[in-house]
């Protein structure tokens, strides 16, 4: 990995491409863990392809009685639920399992743009 950043061996790197093998490794890593995200929305009910959705209700009762979580799973769920449908699509299930929105989306939900 920093070979390829420092062909000709001098033992320095510029920040950019110091910058640059980090951005990469923390890709490679966030690719194993959306692998294991998806394969938890498949075994939640998803399509392998990332399509479907889950079933809030279930999800819940999975997080409550199967794991005996005793966190507050329905706040959680309203908070990424977008459209309110109660199916809970990958992407509301990748934030779901974040912790709430990653706030890489624009941020209007509860914004205060109107002004008082």
């Amino acid at each position: 990995m920093i070979a390829d950043a420092d062909p000709n061996n001098c033992g320095e790197l510029s920040f950019y491409a110091f910058k640059e093998i980090v951005s990469n490794k923390r890709e490679s890593e966030r690719g194993t863990s959306d692998k294991d995200l998806l394969d938890a929305y498949v075994a939640m009910g998803g399509d392998a392809d990332g399509g479907g959705c889950v079933d809030a209700d279930m999800l819940i009762r999975t997080i409550k009685e199967e794991f005996e979580m005793t966190i507050d799973i329905e706040a959680l769920i309203a908070e990424v639920d977008e459209d309110g449908s109660g199916e809970i699509e990958f992407d509301e299930f990748k934030e779901l399992l974040a912790g709430g929105p990653t706030g890489d989306d624009d941020d209007d939900d509860d914004g205060d743009e109107g002004g008082d």
